[in-house]
């Protein structure tokens, strides 16, 4: 928080609004949900997500991306028609480039969903709380398999959706960031107990994994 606010306070005059038109300025008009995103990670080193993994950069930006999705939420136009007023360029905000954002709740839903499969090993470290650190096998495993797992998942929205509809379906129809928001939500309302999947097979609801990190 003090990092933050201070480079706000020194170079955007205290204020995330001159964020934003500093982001407007330098893509005269026409940035995207992931230049917006590049920019956090540029200008807040706490934003920089990245780790080092069997010799390879692995960049995940959960918290650049969910401040993106959550400042176009927040501002989505009332009607189609209506120009967004953090993305008004001719691209809009192609916000299906992001995808979800990586940390503990969305992959216990997604196990629990069967479309994520836990070795016997990790189950048994996740219910005897093991921590699992930040940037290690198991959790990066975790974050980076979420991220593949929702991708399949917007793919298959799009398959089903395509094959239902007359006229070729865009590409930015389903994105992984609304996909995020409802398997977050879902997760929750599951763990305590207040909706139940049905018709489906489950697997038994696993604990979230424990990481100490400044990421999620």
């Amino acid at each position: 928080m003090r990092e933050v606010g201070f480079i706000l306070a020194t170079s955007f005059g205290g204020s995330f609004q001159n964020f934003l038109t500093e982001f407007q300025r330098r893509h005269h008009g026409d940035g995207t949900a992931l230049d917006l995103a590049k920019m956090a990670i540029e200008t807040f080193p706490s934003f920089r997500d990245e780790f080092e993994y069997e010799g390879k950069k692995v960049c995940i930006w959960k918290r650049a991306q969910i401040l993106v999705a959550e400042t176009w939420a927040a501002f989505y136009p009332a009607s189609s028609t209506d120009v967004h007023p953090i993305f008004p360029g001719k691209r809009g905000p192609m916000i299906s480039k992001l995808t979800m954002f990586a940390d503990y709740r969305v992959p216990q839903i997604l196990h629990h969903l069967r479309i994520l499969s836990y070795p016997p090993s990790l189950i048994t470290k996740l219910e005897s709380g093991v921590y699992l650190p930040s940037g290690s096998k198991e959790e990066l495993s975790l974050r980076v398999a979420s991220i593949a797992a929702v991708e399949r998942v917007r793919k298959e929205i799009l398959g089903i959706m395509q094959a239902e509809s007359t006229t070729t379906v865009a590409d930015d129809a389903v994105s992984s960031v609304l996909i995020d928001f409802y398997l977050w939500d879902l997760a929750k309302k599951v763990e305590i107990g207040v909706q139940r999947i049905e018709g489906i097979e489950t697997a038994d609801m696993a604990p979230i994994h424990r990481t100490r990190s400044i990421w999620y």
